[in-house]
């Protein structure tokens, strides 16, 4: 398949999910070859590449270029990777990707509404050319061979929780507007106070997460399994970090970006 960019600039404007600090973010064509890069307007619009060299931390989020980088890129990745979309030029005034409503289906939106454009050279595909296992904490994940791309997430919530979850994505059957996108980033209520107190999760709200109380959810889910759906979605933007399309399956249980980026270095270093 071809590169794609997007066909002209638009801009989108909001609270990230962990600062609370309102962002202003213009999407932006880019010259194919580019593949996803950063600016931050208030740091002299240095460019940060969406890649797993530049990764700078994993807790809660995705943070890229250090200090004066960018974090929570992880959402953005995602619908630009699912949409095709190779090269993008993402201005920031800010540090934090908007938080939106906690999906990745308002960008998925603000992708399409901007328009795709093929672009002359080849997408990039990597192949998982044998098995790739990571693990830690209690989570694990692995890439199979296979000869497209599938993907499967679990989660535990925890007792009283509603327990094991379970999501599946594979883009030659499934919608990733439909299934994926509109699932949203959640929490504990119960850990709420410890996140604020670590400086995460201080633009959260019922509004943009699904929280996870002591007899289920307290606000209405999109979907029964939407924080396994939404590992899906982390999941995809994190692997988005290879620049390029996927062959292979990939098994996710109970895991996070340090395991999703770290399986990622694995499958990278197969290429090498």
């Amino acid at each position: 398949m071809p590169q794609q960019t997007i066909g002209g600039p638009v801009t989108l404007r909001g609270p990230g999910l962990h600062t609370g600090r309102v962002t202003e973010m213009t999407l932006r064509p880019a010259p194919e070859g580019t593949g996803v890069i950063f600016r931050r307007a208030d740091r002299g619009g240095q460019a940060i590449p969406a890649a797993l060299g530049a990764v700078t931390g994993t807790t809660g989020c995705v943070a890229l270029g250090g200090p004066d980088g960018v974090h929570t890129v992880e959402h953005l990745l995602s619908a630009a990777w699912a949409l095709g979309v190779d090269n993008l030029e993402v201005e920031l005034s800010g540090a934090e990707v908007p938080g939106l409503d906690g999906s990745a289906l308002p960008l998925v939106r603000a992708l399409r509404a901007a328009g795709l454009r093929p672009q002359g050279a080849a997408r990039r595909a990597l192949r998982v050319r044998e098995p790739a296992w990571v693990g830690g904490n209690g989570g694990w994940a692995v890439a199979l061979p296979a000869p497209r791309f599938a993907a499967a997430c679990v989660v535990t919530l925890e007792p009283p929780g509603p327990g094991d979850q379970a999501a599946t994505f594979d883009p030659a059957r499934d919608a990733y507007e439909e299934t994926i996108a509109p699932a949203r980033t959640w929490g504990y209520e119960r850990e709420a106070d410890a996140l604020r107190a670590r400086g995460l999760a201080l633009g959260a709200s019922l509004e943009n997460t699904l929280v996870v109380g002591g007899a289920g959810f307290l606000n209405p889910a999109r979907f029964p399994n939407e924080p396994a759906r939404h590992k899906v979605l982390d999941l995809l933007g994190d692997l988005a970090l290879l620049g390029g399309a996927i062959h292979g399956f990939v098994i996710a249980v109970r895991a996070g970006h340090s395991l999703h980026v770290a399986l990622a270095n694995a499958l990278s270093a197969q290429e090498g």
